[in-house]
Formats: C-alpha cells, sequence, structure tokens
C-alpha cells in the first residue's frame, strides 16, 4: 500500500475488452435479428470470425471484414477500420488472457479447447477430478462442480443442444460430417449425406451406429473416442487406406461401381447392379419395383406384399386404377395373358372371354388404345362401338342403339318398364336377362 505505482498500459484489442462494445454500438442495428443485412449477424464473437456467404470475414490478407466497411453503404462506420484492424493483425482473440488462452474459443486456432479436449480424449470434460476438469468453473459439461467460477462461461452459451451432442464434435447443422467449412476448410463431404439423410430407400436414413461404434450414453470413449474415424460395418468391409466400400448393398451381379470411394458422386442404377439385371426383363425399375424398398436386402416387386395388388392395385385388389379398369370388372384373364412371363415389362392384351361372345374375334389397338369388334361394346345401333379405353362412356346407346332394333320393345326406360330391372347388376353378363 504504501509502494509506488505505475501506469498500466491500455489493453491490446480483444474481443471481450473492447471490439464486442465497439460492434454492439456501431453494426448490430443492421446485422441483428431473423432478417439480418446481408443474412449476416455479429452478435456474438462466432458470428464475427465466421463466414459470409462461405467466405470468412476476418482470415486472409485482406480481410471481407475490412472491405465491407470500405463500401458506400458503410461510410458512416468507417472511422472503426483502424481498430477493428488492429484486432484482426493480432489473429481476432476472444480476450487478452486468463485461465485459458486468447484463441481458446477460435475453432480455427491450434490451441482451440475441441482440439484440446480431444487430444486429453475429452477426460477433463468427462472427469471432475481431472487437473483440468472444466465442470470446476464452467456449467454445462457432464461432469459439473458444485459451485461455477464467477462469470465463467456455460457451455451451452455455445452448444445450445448439449455438449455431448453428434455435431458438437463432428457436423454443423446436421449430426454427421463435414463440420462448418468456415472453421474446417478442406473436409471433404464424403457420402455422409446419402446415408444419413432419409431417401426413398431408408426413408428414417441409415443411423450411425450402421457403420460406427456409437456410444450408449453418448460419452465418447473407447472406439468411439479414440481420435479415427472406425468404421464397422455389418455386411462387408472398409478400407480406411483406399476408402472404398465392399458391401452386399452395392456389389450386386453386374455393378460398375461395386467398391465406391467414400468420396465418390451420386450412385446411379448400374453402378450397384447391371440396369437391368442379367436374364431380367427390360423396361423402367419403377414399373415393378417401389423405390421405398431399395436396398432391403430383398429382391421386392411392387410394395413386396407378393400378392397382384403389389404392383398394381391396392392391396388384395389386383386391378389398377387407371383408365377404364374400374370400369371392367371381370377377372384380368379376359384381357391379359397372366402366365409365368408376367411380368414382361409390357402391357400385353389379348381379348377372351365375353369379350368373344359369339364368335366374335376382338382385338385391341395398342397404339391408339382402342377395342373394336367386342361383345360388350360392338352393337348395333352403338355410337361408340370403338371405344378408347382412356374416354368414359356415357347413355345406353354407346354400345347399342336405345332402344335396339325390333322385336325389342321401343320403350326408353329399361328399368321403368319393369323388364331389366336390374341394369347396373346384369349389364353386359353375356346374356339377356328379363
Amino acid at each position: 500500500m504504501a509502494g509506488c505505482a505505475s501506469e498500466r498500459a491500455p489493453l491490446e484489442p480483444s474481443y471481450r475488452d473492447n471490439i464486442a462494445a465497439l460492434v454492439a454500438a456501431r453494426c448490430t442495428s443492421c446485422h441483428s435479428g431473423d432478417a439480418p443485412a446481408g443474412a449476416l449477424r455479429l452478435v456474438s464473437y462466432l458470428d464475427l470470425i465466421g463466414c459470409a456467404n462461405g467466405e470468412p470475414l476476418t482470415l486472409g490478407a485482406d480481410p471481407k471484414l475490412l472491405r465491407a466497411l470500405e463500401s458506400p453503404s458503410h461510410a458512416s462506420v468507417i472511422d472503426t477500420k483502424p481498430r477493428l484492424a488492429q484486432w484482426l493483425a493480432r489473429g481476432a482473440p476472444l480476450s487478452n488472457g486468463g485461465v485459458h488462452p486468447p484463441d481458446f474459443v477460435d475453432p480455427r486456432s491450434a490451441a482451440a479447447h475441441g482440439r484440446f479436449l480431444r487430444d486429453r480424449r475429452w477426460k477433463p470434460m468427462l472427469d471432475l477430478k481431472d487437473a483440468d476438469a472444466c465442470g470446476k468453473c464452467h456449467a454445462g459439461t457432464p461432469a459439473s462442480g458444485a459451485s461455477m467460477a464467477p462469470g465463467a462461461t456455460t457451455c451451452t452459451s455455445c452448444h445450445t443442444e448439449s455438449v455431448l451432442a453428434c455435431n458438437t464434435c463432428h457436423g454443423a447443422a446436421e449430426a454427421y460430417p463435414p463440420r462448418d467449412a468456415c472453421f474446417f476448410p478442406g473436409e471433404k463431404a464424403g457420402a455422409h449425406a446419402a446415408h444419413a439423410e432419409p431417401s426413398a430407400s431408408a426413408p428414417a436414413g441409415v443411423p450411425c451406429a450402421g457403420c460406427h461404434p456409437v456410444p450408449t450414453d453418448g460419452r465418447p470413449a473407447g472406439a468411439h473416442g479414440d481420435g479415427g474415424a472406425q468404421v464397422y460395418l455389418a455386411s462387408g468391409s472398409f478400407n480406411a487406406t483406399t476408402k472404398t466400400c465392399t458391401t452386399t448393398c452395392h456389389a450386386g451381379t453386374g455393378a460398375l461401381r461395386p467398391t465406391p470411394n467414400w468420396t465418390d458422386g451420386k450412385m446411379a442404377c448400374g453402378d450397384c447392379h447391371a440396369a437391368p439385371p442379367p436374364a431380367h426383363p427390360a423396361g423402367a425399375c419403377a414399373n415393378c419395383h417401389s423405390p421405398l424398398l431399395h436396398v432391403n436386402g430383398r429382391l421386392d416387386l411392387g410394395d413386396g406384399s407378393g400378392k397382384c395388388g403389389a404392383c398394381h392395385g391396392v392391396a388384395d385388389d389386383p386391378r389398377p386404377k387407371t383408365a377404364a379398369h374400374g370400369k371392367h370388372a371381370f377377372d384380368c384373364n379376359t384381357c391379359h395373358a397372366v402366365d409365368a412371363k408376367h411380368p414382361d415389362g409390357m402391357l400385353s392384351v389379348r381379348l377372351l372371354g365375353l369379350a368373344a361372345k359369339g364368335g366374335r374375334a376382338p382385338v385391341y389397338d395398342a397404339a391408339t388404345k382402342t377395342c373394336t369388334s367386342t361383345y360388350c361394346h360392338d352393337l348395333a345401333g352403338g355410337s361408340h362401338r370403338t371405344p378408347k379405353w382412356s374416354e368414359t362412356l356415357t347413355g345406353c346407346n354407346a354400345c347399342h342403339s336405345s332402344p335396339p332394333p325390333p322385336p325389342h320393345t321401343t320403350s326408353v326406360g329399361c328399368g321403368t318398364a319393369r323388364c331389366h330391372l336390374d341394369v347396373a347388376g346384369k349389364h353386359v353378363n353375356g346374356a339377356i336377362d328379363l
């Protein structure tokens, strides 16, 4: 108390000491909220050292942050440039010191806390007895003490979901790699999205545990937290050197890419199996196979039920709902050849049964989609004796004159004349029912 005092040197610029206040006073009136100017929020340290439109704000010989200040739209805040430039020249530190290095929070730094914890196999985060235990000062760790250090940052202020959330260590908004390209440039995307995201063949996506060891309690431990990307495939193998997979998913008969590389582009039909496979009928895959059942380990037809309705129709009803199918309540083999070659990828039509009643020779023209010379439609006086498959026939005289020629009565009230009471049920049944 009786000694001398020397003047303390002014603090070098750091985010906590002065840059945060500067940005709050001069920038956040435009760069904050749900719709910030230029889609850029500047309300936190990570915002300021982050990216804008994929370009880092604070890195490089001519940082984007300083270039933006020189634009006419920022003329009123150009005076902030010298202070911000001085801060960037120091490496954009969070603080001027303390318990941790100034760049302990910067994900790009070699001294970042994420790298520190990974090198220590996350022990400071998981073990309160560790000399460097995070939980002695910070709330929000898996192992936290009874009392926190005054003013110590809470882990969940940045890791809003949890420090044990999958995207805390790998991934960004998603729970799988790559991480944020702004803070971790150069990381390749690989095929994680193709496997983890919902798709037609895997509506729920492939879970992480399908390829990697995943701890049951979420804590990195054992093979999950050994610093390497361990891959364990239930069926097949992964070559860590060439980054190629040999699995039943891709190595089908005639596959063009039976051992795809993890960084290869999108797979197409023919990469995993010949398209069509050997001795397979020609035609579009969707004619017979549902994309929802793709890569399920079985060769399913249609919806996989094994019934006629699996490929056409609904459930146990094999009748398609297209065009005039619903109007023809006959057996399928009245119009189609249902034999050992079915399905052959073609809509083969040959008319038999009722259509050929009375010695007729009915014909279906696939080009015009019309029926000719059928007992059902080609009757005396009909106005639509060669109907198209896609048209709807209306009126009694579409197939025969109304009333039919003599000796039929001249009455046009088919049902009211008490002659044909069940017009709907017994119409076109091959007999003239009274």
